[in-house]
């Protein structure tokens, strides 16, 4: 089953919660996109229930910006919360794969801020970059998994 965009970026807020890094709404659309760019890449499957939409500065889930847009580009404080007021997670002891994929890419992206990120959505070896020419409005599970973006050095 796949889950709620939201639920997986709890996941991530909560290690930057655990370590005091902070993760802005920019910053946190763009890990959810490399975590979910990771997870295709080892099983060929989208991790969440929801689309990528083609958005300037890179790969955006509907969801996650409505919920997180009111702290604009300032650090997010809080766990996004479903209809009842309740903040969920997934469960990573149930989708190992899934956890190694958040594990990795907070590693080697947390201390990038958002723009920094979008940098490397913007690659020509992106999936969002591939969308964004063909003029569309949603990437494809095609485009995510033959995406070789990367941080410069």
């Amino acid at each position: 089953m796949k889950a709620l965009a939201t639920s997986l970026c709890n996941n991530i807020l909560e290690r930057g919660f655990k370590e005091k890094i902070d993760v802005t709404p920019m910053k946190l659309q763009k890990l959810l996109y490399f975590v979910c760019r990771a997870y295709v890449q080892k099983t060929g499957q989208l991790p969440i229930s929801e689309d990528f939409e083609v958005w300037q500065y890179g790969p955006v889930v509907l969801s996650v910006y409505g919920e997180f847009r009111s702290f604009r580009s300032n650090p997010i404080q809080c766990y996004a919360k479903d209809a009842m007021g309740h903040s969920r997670k997934v469960n990573e002891i149930n989708n190992p794969i899934l956890a190694d994929c958040i594990d990795l890419t907070w590693a080697k992206y947390k201390r990038l801020n958002g723009i920094e990120l979008s940098k490397i959505t913007h690659q020509k070896e992106s999936g969002w970059y591939r969308a964004y020419m063909d003029g569309r409005e949603k990437l494809t599970l095609e485009d995510i998994k033959g995406d070789r973006s990367e941080a410069k050095s």
